[in-house]
């Protein structure tokens, strides 16, 4: 039987590396295990949006704003709702254009459905939704170290991070004072 390794397990072979980076057996560095994925600190943040009645598709939630080098972890993160609509569907992404994908040659551009895409949210529900059809799914992505969302009319002005938000892709007759909460798994570094 052959044994194979993921890519923490081939940092973390003996006399290879050790979690951060460490001495390999030529006595010289090597690639170092990304923090992030192997010992970053994992958070739960929970966000709710009350409707107004006066939504449409298109319109956007910022659910939050994720600070540079964390990474939302879709497999872990859900959205639930109590009756918003008589059609809701929800997609989830984020706004960052500076981070990157861990593996693999995908372009980063800013994704509306980085992280979910057509979650049907329109009933009441006692049973979370889990994110599903993002492509970081299977390439998981982090924000990227430049990311700022401007504030104010200046150019180069902002705070450090990236909107992750929910945008209604259909939605019909939404009720007023109807809740939708959003649980995401958030690791940082």
């Amino acid at each position: 039987m052959a044994t194979y390794y993921s890519s923490i397990a081939t940092e973390q072979q003996p006399f290879l590396n050790f979690p951060g980076g460490g001495p390999v057996t030529n006595g010289t560095g090597s690639g170092f295990n990304d923090p992030a994925l192997e010992i970053g600190s994992v958070k739960e943040v929970i966000a709710y949006y009350t409707m107004t009645g006066n939504e449409s598709a298109g319109d956007k939630i910022n659910i939050y704003l994720a600070q540079p080098g964390t990474m939302i972890d879709p497999a872990y993160s859900s959205v639930v709702g109590t009756g918003i609509a008589t059609t809701a569907t929800i997609n989830v992404g984020d706004d960052d254009t500076t981070g990157n994908y861990i593996y693999g040659s995908t372009a980063v551009v800013a994704s509306a459905t980085r992280y979910a895409s057509g979650l049907d949210v329109h009933a009441a529900s006692t049973s979370p939704i889990g994110f599903a059809s993002g492509v970081s799914l299977t390439i998981p992505y982090q924000i990227g170290a430049l990311a700022v969302e401007p504030t104010g009319s200046s150019a180069g002005t902002g705070i450090s991070g990236a909107w992750v938000y929910a945008t209604f892709a259909t939605l019909a007759t939404p009720v007023a004072n109807q809740t939708l909460v959003f649980r995401l798994k958030v690791v940082k570094p």
